[in-house]
Parts: structure tokens; sequence; C-alpha cells
């Protein structure tokens, strides 16, 4: 039997394509680690840019929702010769695709950037919980979903905190998902210059 390597997905909240230093860290991810599929959230770009990083990571597999202005963007890339990759549904806040080798179950993957207005998550929460409910295929998601499932993984903000907390965490069970363990920083953002003013999270 030949060897078949593992489909791995790699997402990375980027916060623009522009720089030429995260470009190269980029390629040296890549070389690295090998991922089959690659998501980069918050591109703050588009147009042809897109398509520049594609040859230049050589992934010829891709798919993109455009950023707004300099706001969001997500793009998806793969190795179309190790997995076939066909896009399901794309939209401001996320892209879902089907994956799927000749032989195997295929499966879903959502990469996520979610908009940091709470109002316009919203429809993020709707749209999703919508294809859990309709959807019987393994499926993951990954990104940046700017929330959190408790209090404990912030420090600072105001009292709608809470009850934002506990809507993301009765979101994540009303679609049976499973959280994958963390390894890292305590805290992924912050903001502030002060400890009055300082607030910071581990964005889910």
């Amino acid at each position: 039997m030949p060897n078949v390597l593992p489909i791995t997905c790699m997402v990375w909240n980027i916060q623009g394509t522009g720089s030429r230093k995260k470009i190269a860290a980029l390629k040296e991810v890549i070389k690295t680690c090998k991922p089959t599929v690659i998501a980069l959230v918050e591109t703050h770009m588009g147009g042809q840019h897109v398509e520049k990083i594609r040859k230049t990571i050589s992934y010829n597999g891709h798919c993109r929702v455009d950023a707004t202005g300099f706001s969001g963007g997500i793009w998806l890339y793969w190795r179309p010769e190790i997995v076939n990759v066909v896009p399901v549904y794309e939209h401001s806040q996320f892209i879902t695709v089907e994956v799927s080798r000749t032989g195997e179950v295929p499966s879903f993957f959502t990469a996520v950037y979610a908009s940091p207005d709470p109002t316009n998550r919203r429809e993020l929460w709707f749209e999703l919980e919508n294809f859990a409910h309709t959807n019987s295929c393994p499926w993951m998601l990954a990104g940046d979903f700017n929330e959190t499932r408790s209090l404990s993984k912030r420090y600072g903000g105001n009292s709608s905190m809470a009850k934002r907390c506990e809507n993301f965490d009765n979101w994540i069970e009303n679609c049976e998902l499973i959280e994958l363990e963390f390894a890292g920083p305590s805290y992924t953002w912050a903001q502030g210059n002060s400890l009055e003013t300082r607030q910071s999270a581990r964005l889910d």
C-alpha cells in the first residue's frame, strides 16, 4: 500500500497580506508544516493580490471572499494534486468547502472570520447553525470567531461580555461542536495602553 499523506489544514489570522515579512513567514510555515489546505483570514485585500500569493506559495487551488474596503477577507488555498476541494458556500464571514479524496468519506471544512461587530455576527451564527443541523458528514470549523466561551478567557471589558460568552457557548452546544485543545499564550488579542484601558482575550 502506498503511503497516503493526511489532509492537514492551517488557518492564520494574518491581519493584512501586504507585508513581505508576513509572506516570508507564511512560506516558512508551509515549508515546515506542509499543510494541504491553507486559510488566510482578515487579509484586508483582494483582487490580483490573492493570485500573486497563490503563485508564491504554489498552491494551485483557491477560492476567496474579498475584504470589504480594508475589513475582513478570507482566502482559501489547497493542493489539487493531493485533495479534491469543492466550494459549497461563500459568505462575507466564512467559506465552507467539501474536502475529499478518492475512496474516502468526504468532509466539510469552514474557514471563519467573524465580524468584530456583534450585530453582524448574529447572521454568521444563524448560517452555521443551520448548516450543522442539515449536514451529516464530518465537519471542522477553524478561524477567528471574535468571541470567547467564558469570562475566564478575558481580561477587562464591560458587563455585556458575560451574556455574549453565554450566547456563544450555547451556540457551540446547539451545533454539537467539540472544541479542540489549545496550546499557547493566555491571550491572543489585546488593546489599550494602560491598566485602566487594557483589554485582553483568548479569542476562540
